[in-house]
């Protein structure tokens, strides 16, 4: 079992992407991704992020192994509306914030955190989307740091909080974090250097990590590869599906 816990769908303002979802779940379905976690990107450029989790709803739902993963920003008025929204949704199994594209602090969130837990659901929190190098000079996004959101973790210790596209250093400085905290996990979409993916599991963090592919900013073939060609049978395994399995309820 293969679960893609952080892809997309959509358009990118910086550069072109093939984002439709037919598009981006063939990619995946290329490399034998069984289940697909998906959000919309013009979400991120948007003032209400909400506007486009319905948009999603319905395109998601035409394929049973794609899981919505709507976008709320806790600054938005809409928020409990839109939460309650997505509980309607049987495959919405958690949501996503972007606290570096509104922004906001993450304090701003507890309460949102909080209805989360009543509902069941895990959340995402993205630190970037786009390296900064890459970014527009006129529209820079600086990174949320992981460890902040290792903060949220440990302020919301019923909720399952995973850190999306954090860098391998961050990661290996929250080692410790990661370990003590039962409720924090990582998304790999965005580890970089050399063995990036080896190294977080050498550090022992396996059952920390979870497979996301950044798709489509990303090449799913990179995303998987490194996996597969890099680590151990029992612990690609552990990181493609078997975590994401265990720690969110299908």
């Amino acid at each position: 079992m293969i679960i893609d816990l952080n892809a997309f769908t959509g358009h990118w303002p910086s550069h072109p992407v093939t984002g439709d979802l037919n598009s981006v779940r063939a990619s995946l379905h290329e490399y034998g991704v069984d289940r697909i976690c998906v959000s919309p990107l013009e979400a991120a450029w948007c003032r209400n992020p909400h506007r486009f989790n319905e948009a999603l709803y319905r395109t998601a739902g035409t394929f049973p192994d794609v899981y919505p993963v709507p976008v709320l920003d806790p600054t938005v008025a809409t928020w409990k509306k839109e939460l309650e929204r997505a509980t309607r949704e049987l495959r919405v199994k958690l949501v996503r914030l972007l606290p570096a594209y509104s922004p906001y602090a993450l304090e701003a969130a507890d309460e949102l955190l909080e209805a989360l837990v009543a509902e069941n659901l895990a959340v995402i929190i993205q630190t970037r989307l786009e390296d900064p190098r890459r970014q527009h000079q006129l529209a820079q996004v600086p990174d949320i740091p992981a460890a902040e959101i290792a903060n949220t973790a440990e302020r919301h210790p019923a909720l399952t909080v995973i850190i999306g596209g954090a860098r391998t250093g961050e990661l290996r400085g929250l080692k410790d974090r990661l370990l003590a905290s039962p409720n924090l996990y990582a998304d790999v979409s965005q580890c970089d250097g050399l063995d990036a993916i080896k190294v977080l599991v050498e550090e022992g963090l396996t059952e920390k990590l979870l497979f996301g592919s950044h798709a489509p900013l990303f090449i799913p073939y990179s995303a998987l590869s490194r996996v597969v060609t890099d680590l151990a049978d029992e612990d690609a395994a552990a990181i493609l599906g078997d975590n994401a399995e265990r720690i969110i309820t299908w």
